[in-house]
Order: structure tokens, then C-alpha cells, then sequence
């Protein structure tokens, strides 16, 4: 994600009833997807699947991520639609080929999010000062 130039793309693992979703990339660049649901979306990819530089958002004020007026898993595609196109897309994790996340993995992050930050730092100053996310004893 730190590369990311404009948008970047990746495989996501269980999601969409399949143990994996990906872009599909030949030569460097986007060409379809692998995906358990609805294929021909204009970016059929999961939520935790992109990346979008901070420099894109700010160039696209009006952009906006709709939590509701999209049809059904059409969010992603409603929103990367106004910023980017297929041909754009940044494939990493070795060329999608790689699942290094997983929907498991983005609903600890999105429970931790939802914990009260002193909470969040009173765990990571733990693990950062003790390797672990206990208190040592």
C-alpha cells in the first residue's frame, strides 16, 4: 500500500462464498476478475481489496464512498468509478497473486476501530513494549 501511486489493487481472501477474490493481470495491468459474485461490475473487487492515495481523494472532492444509494455490491464500484479506471489500477502483491488479507483480518480491524483510543494505546504501548498485547505480571 505505501507504493500506491493513484489506486492499488490485490487478492482478498475469503470473501464473496470463494476462498479468495482477485484481479486478474496480465502483462502489469488489470484485465478482469476472479470473483464469486457479479463479475461484470465495473470493479468487481471487496472493500479491503484497493487502495486510494490521499492525493487522489484530494483531487476528487466530490468523490464520495455512499453507505447507502449504491445497489448491493455496487459500492466499490460507484466509488472507484469517480476517481480511477481499470486501466489505472496498481496490481501488488505479485501481480494479485498473493492473499495477504482476508475479510477475517478486516473485521478485527474494523472491532478495533471501534474501541476507545485509550484503550487501543494502552494495547499497542503493551505489545511495542513487551512483544505481546498482555501486561506482563
Amino acid at each position: 500500500m505505501r507504493t500506491t501511486r493513484k489506486v492499488s489493487v490485490w487478492p482478498v481472501g475469503l470473501v464473496g462464498g470463494r476462498r479468495y477474490e482477485r484481479p486478474i493481470v496480465e502483462n502489469g495491468k488489470v484485465v478482469g476478475w476472479y470473483t464469486g459474485w457479479r463479475a461484470d461490475r465495473p470493479f468487481a473487487i471487496d472493500m479491503a481489496g484497493f487502495a486510494v492515495s490521499l492525493q487522489v481523494i484530494l483531487s476528487h472532492p466530490k468523490a464520495v464512498f455512499k453507505r447507502r444509494g449504491s445497489q448491493p455490491g455496487m459500492q466499490e464500484s460507484d466509488f472507484l468509478k469517480q476517481i480511477t479506471t481499470v486501466e489505472e489500477l496498481e496490481p501488488k502483491a505479485n501481480n494479485c497473486t498473493k492473499v495477504l488479507i482476508s475479510t477475517v483480518t478486516k473485521k478485527l480491524l474494523y472491532c478495533l476501530c471501534r474501541l476507545p483510543s485509550a484503550v487501543l494505546t494502552e494495547m499497542f504501548f503493551y505489545r511495542f513494549l513487551y512483544g505481546t498485547h498482555e501486561q506482563k505480571k
